[in-house]
């Protein structure tokens, strides 16, 4: 049974006894009083732990009534069942009226207290189960589970935001692992549908014959193994919001049939003659080129017009290494919480490997990298002995186009001012400087917190070493 109280307020000893014996029989936790204003007195220090209270009509001091009254000043989301003597249905019906649930009349007959008592308190159980898992949604899909402050990622955000309220089809293209599931699902929480369904369907996974089906339903009889109607998901979700996921995969007969669906609004279940209508919101998403597929004749022009009435891009994650950190950071957290493991830390040397890394299988492959790293870490600090061989072998180059990594390593021998004698500190740190933002492809976020330094005092040194060129360049003059 459920944790919460449930008070009773009777000054008749043998209703308030068997009130209490008939309730705490079925397991629920009950606290009983005789008199109201001592049921006040705990009511008022303890609203938040009560569930229902079962009160007497007619008692000295203050009645049913007044007490109703007064408990609905405290807590409006506390039950009450008001118990009233025949002949008191009119105080009955004006305890309703201030909020009083439901009332029992005198003599009680047990099992009807039970019954009245089990409807309330589990529906408010399951009040409570619904509004929890709509958080644990809310907290999901918000923006605040999105990580990333990277200026591709803020402009994200602003999309996001400005589309969300609308019914437009959106069409969310990304790198395999960038989080396109998770986008259209913000899209869909942060919307007026956010309490109707939200349904992803996997394109690429389910046979195009099976695919129909899934979508738009059957009717009994419309093949073989049809042995049923069946509603498909565009009916399920009407109201709310279908992630047709890896579009790209869909077959041109199906692909015929979505876009009657998005510009008429109708459809009809397979092997049926009825017009279904729908308010069902359309995001597909994809890691395709579709342009390249419409050149192939593979995917329909009209469809992807149809798609992209707004296009979100999600940036991989070698395009915002700012946001690297943020990510380890998040998942840590996750995971040290997840796997009993307190107090872990991961050393700032495994920090610099990680965003300097090209992660092909971005966001997804950075969760599973971490949650490895924090199952197998030995000690209180995560080292680079422990990372990945792929990872550290990769030598952290994130960018070899047309060029050996290692002419991008941080300070070659041959060149490097740091390994010449006799070289003064500032030109010493100057160089670091440089090179570090050189390896950082321009990243001034990474580098600072590579060098180990705040955002600021690095570009004060940038703009320094500016001005000393400038001076140096007139001087010449």
């Amino acid at each position: 049974m459920d944790g919460r109280l449930i008070v009773i307020v009777e000054d008749e000893d043998s209703a308030r006894l068997g009130m209490e014996r008939a309730l705490k029989k079925k397991g629920y936790q009950v606290l009983s009083f005789a008199e109201s204003p001592r049921a006040l007195e705990y009511i008022k220090a303890n609203s938040g732990e009560i569930d229902l209270v079962i009160t007497d009509l007619r008692m000295p001091e203050m009645d049913g009534i007044q007490l109703i009254q007064e408990i609905m000043k405290l807590a409006d989301d506390i039950s009450i069942i008001l118990v009233t003597a025949f002949g008191s249905i009119e105080s009955a019906v004006e305890a309703m009226k201030l909020g009083a649930e439901d009332y029992l009349s005198k003599p009680l007959d047990m099992f009807e207290l039970r019954k009245r008592v089990e409807k309330i308190v589990g529906n408010k159980r399951l009040k409570r189960e619904v509004n929890l898992l709509k958080q644990r949604l809310d907290k999901k899909y918000s923006f605040s589970s999105i990580i990333g402050n990277s200026p591709g990622m803020e402009k994200l955000f602003e999309k996001i935001l400005m589309v969300a309220p609308t019914s437009s089809t959106v069409l969310i293209t990304g790198e395999s692992g960038t989080g396109k599931e998770l986008i259209a699902n913000a899209i869909h929480q942060n919307s007026p549908r956010k309490n109707a369904m939200f349904l992803p369907i996997n394109c690429a996974a389910i046979p195009a014959e099976i695919l129909e089906s899934e979508l738009f339903g059957h009717e009994k009889g419309a093949f073989t193994g049809a042995v049923g109607r069946k509603i498909g998901k565009f009916e399920m979700a009407s109201n709310g919001t279908l992630l047709l996921d890896e579009i790209g995969e869909m077959s041109m007969d199906l692909q015929a049939k979505l876009l009657r669906i998005i510009e008429q609004k109708e459809f009809m279940r397979v092997g049926g003659s009825e017009i279904i209508k729908v308010k069902t919101r359309i995001v597909a998403s994809t890691n395709r080129n579709l342009d390249d597929l419409v050149r192939d004749g593979r995917f329909r022009e009209d469809l992807l017009f149809r798609l992209k009435v707004v296009h979100l891009r999600i940036p991989p994650l070698r395009e915002r290494r700012e946001d690297i950190p943020l990510l380890i950071n998040h998942f840590l957290k996750i995971f040290t919480e997840e796997h009993g493991k307190a107090g872990l830390e991961i050393s700032q040397d495994v920090i610099r490997v990680l965003c300097r890394y090209d992660w092909p299988g971005n966001v997804r492959e950075l969760k599973n990298v971490m949650e490895s790293l924090v199952i197998f870490a030995q000690d209180s600090t995560i080292s680079l002995s422990e990372l990945p061989e792929e990872i550290v072998g990769s030598n952290g180059s994130h960018s070899q186009s047309g060029s050996d990594a290692g002419e991008k390593g941080f300070l070659n021998a041959e060149d490097s001012l740091l390994l010449k004698i006799g070289t003064p500190m500032a030109d010493v740190e100057r160089e670091l400087i440089l090179k570090t933002l050189e390896q950082c492809d321009g990243n001034r976020t990474v580098a600072a917190r590579i060098l180990g330094i705040g955002l600021r005092t690095l570009q004060r040194k940038l703009k320094e070493y500016g001005e000393a060129e400038s001076d140096e360049n007139t001087a010449g003059h």
